[in-house]
This record gives structure tokens, sequence and C-alpha cells, in this order.
């Protein structure tokens, strides 16, 4: 069966490197031809090209387009994804169509018609809400989410990285027929790995004490994310722990760490800001004895973090906010070390932090209470419905 997978997230970019080509090569290793379209950004051609020989290797054959910034360059890489793809679809015979996220779906949708393939739309979380919520590019948030309730009944399959997400979806367009499924954001359990001479090794390279206890942020920074409530978590921890530090790996925005320590009255010696390569993130990761994840707005209803996977892949344990995603469920003292706060009230988070710092689970029990995020899982489940639509069931 061949399929084109279209993608707006660049290969090179992190998410590409973490959440597309793992399952692409993930899935070409299983049998299915594949054709992967994305749309990547200037500047990012060595890693491209590191990602094409792999590509290559696997059989996979990889168009790219050039990513713009919006408003008006995302219309420029629709119509230059809507002619590739026809381009495409005329050398080849396309079976099924995965578009990851809104913004190709359209484009999905033209295939559909063109070759009467399949159409998988992988909804990712509330891309369109999440942006209109942050008052950036709102008409390009609008115009996709006006063509919401068509993408959903346009495809053949749905699938959600949270049960809650696409619970409300079910209940938001309730005249859909598609098939459901819920795949959540995987990590490459291979990369991150428990590793306590990583770890070490990381702490030196940061210049933070061997009997510190480090609270990690690994992610982007912005609105969505809560800094501020991260500092306030921050400033508990160092409550409960004087020798606390706060590490953030972060992929942009790192001064904002700064102003927002300010606000809350934490001294600059007590963080450290980095950025790291993908394959030397498990090393940090390792330094850390607990990690944050919180977010705000609409989009954390179908938020599965993937920063949740390799953190507790590398056995450390998670505190989040509530509501975020299915982790409510997902996140627990006594099945993973880890919990979701009820509130981000300030004694709240002080009771939180003193549970997860029992440690009532081990490293290795964290890590293997975290094997339905392994890529391996993720994988076999988007081949099943491969498989199905494939099979014309569903």
């Amino acid at each position: 069966m061949t399929v084109l997978f279209i993608s707006q997230d660049g290969i090179a970019d992190h998410i590409g490197q973490s959440q597309v080509a793992p399952y692409v090569l993930g899935l070409a290793g299983r049998g299915y031809d594949i054709h992967l379209l994305s749309a990547e950004k200037a500047g990012t051609e060595a890693i491209a090209a590191d990602y094409r020989a792999r590509f290559a290797a696997a059989g996979v054959r990889w168009t790219t387009i050039r990513y713009h910034k919006p408003l008006v360059g995302t219309v420029r890489d629709l119509l230059a994804m809507m002619h590739a793809a026809l381009r495409i679809a005329r050398r080849e015979r396309i079976a099924l169509v995965h578009c990851r996220s809104h913004p190709p779906m359209p484009v999905a949708l033209a295939v559909k018609r063109w070759t009467g393939a399949r159409v998988l739309f992988d909804f990712r979380d509330f891309w369109a809400d999440s942006g209109i919520a942050k008052g950036r590019f709102v008409p390009v948030y609008r115009w996709i989410k006006r063509r919401e309730r068509g993408f959903i009944l346009g495809a053949d399959h749905v699938n959600c990285i949270t049960a809650r997400g696409g619970e409300h979806l079910r209940r938001l367009y309730p005249e859909q027929r598609a098939s459901w499924s819920v795949i959540p954001c995987c990590a490459d359990f291979d990369l991150f790995r428990l590793d306590a001479d990583a770890g070490t090794a990381a702490r030196a390279r940061l210049n933070i004490p061997a009997d510190a206890t480090v609270l990690l942020y690994l992610g982007s920074l912005g609105p969505d994310y809560l800094l501020d409530d991260m500092m306030r978590l921050f400033k508990e921890l160092r409550g409960l722990r004087s020798n606390a530090v706060f590490l953030l790996m972060v992929n942009n925005d790192s001064d904002l760490v700064e102003q927002a320590a300010a606000a809350a009255g934490i001294p600059q010696d007590t963080l450290r800001v980095a950025n790291a390569q993908r394959k030397e993130v498990p090393g940090f990761i390792a330094a850390a004895d607990l990690s944050v994840v919180f977010r705000a707005d609409l989009s954390k209803l179908g938020c599965s973090p993937t920063k949740l996977g390799e953190t507790l892949a590398c056995g450390v344990p998670v505190i989040a906010n509530n509501g975020v995603g299915d982790l409510d469920a997902l996140l627990s003292p006594a099945v993973n070390g880890s919990l979701a706060l009820a509130d981000l009230a300030p004694a709240t988070m002080r009771a939180g932090l003193e549970q997860v710092l029992a440690r009532m689970k081990t490293s290795a029990q964290i890590r293997k209470s975290a094997l339905a995020f392994s890529l391996e899982a993720g994988i076999g489940a988007y081949a099943s419905v491969y498989e199905a639509l494939g099979a014309g069931e569903c």
C-alpha cells in the first residue's frame, strides 16, 4: 500500500525529529511504501541531509516545499503542497493519505477527490483553537477552524492523541461517520533510557551540585506553557529543598526565563537554561529528579506532551496541572510516581511536590509504567489503522 504522509511540521524541526520521522521510518520498516511531503525551514539543510539519507535507506521518498511564515506564507505553503501532492498522485498510486494536523487537510481531501485514496486525519491537538486564543495570525486560524467540520466529515479515520480530545470532537461533530482511534505522542525508548552516568555528566557540565534537587522543564516557552506558574512551583520546591535548581531545556525565547524568575523573586543562580541536540537531551533529563508539564487553553484537552513519554522513559516523574489531555488519569504516585495537581494554589503545589519527592516508585518502575508511550507501541497502533483502512474496515 502506498501512503502519502503530509506534514507542515518540517522534519528538521524538533517536532519533526521526535514525532514525524520516527513514525515514518518505523512504518516503512513494517513494509509500507511511504512518500513523505513536508514543509522545511531555511537554515536546516544539514539536518535535512542526514534525514534524507535515512529515508533513502528505508525506501521512503521525500518531497519538500519551503516553509514560509503566516499569513501570506501559509497560503503559499498550501498552494505549493497542493501542486506537489498532485504531481505525486499523478506518478504514484496513492491508497492512503496520512495528514498530520490541520493545515494540510485541504491537500489531503483534494488528493482523495483526485484519486479515491482514503484519508487518515491525524487531528493532534486543537491547533486552530489554540492559535485563535494566542491572538496571532488569527485570520489563518479562523479560516482553518471554519473548515474543521469538513475535515472530520471528509476523513475516513480520525486519530486523536488524547481520549478527552476525541470525546470533545465527537460531541462537537455528532454527524461524523469516520472511525476513531487514540494514539498518544510516543518516545523512542532506545534513545530515552535510564542512564545515571549521563545524568552525572550533565550536572557537571551545567555546574549543578551532585546533591541538588533538580526540577526540569523540557520544551517550548510561551503563553501556553504557564512559565509564571512553573516559577511558583519551583519557589515551593525551594521551600522544601533549599538546594533546588531549575533546569530549563528550551528551544525558544530563553530570555523569558530571566523575566519570570525576577517577577517570582527567584535567584538567577538557581536557574540553568540550556539547549541541546536531540541525541543529547536524554542525558539532561537524567540529571533531573522531577519534571513539570503545565499547559493552558482549550488545546490542553487534546495535548499529549511529547516530553511526558521522554521523561518517564528516563525514569523521571512528572508534575502536571489538572486537565492536560489524559494526564489526570495517567499520572499517579502509585503507578508512575507522578501527579496531576488539582489546582495551582501554593499549598496544592507544595503538597504535590512532597508526594512526588517521596518517590514511591523507582526509576526503573517509572520507565516500565510508560511502555504505552513507547515508539514501538505507537508505530504498531498506526500500522493497525493503516491495515484497517487498506482493507476497507474503517
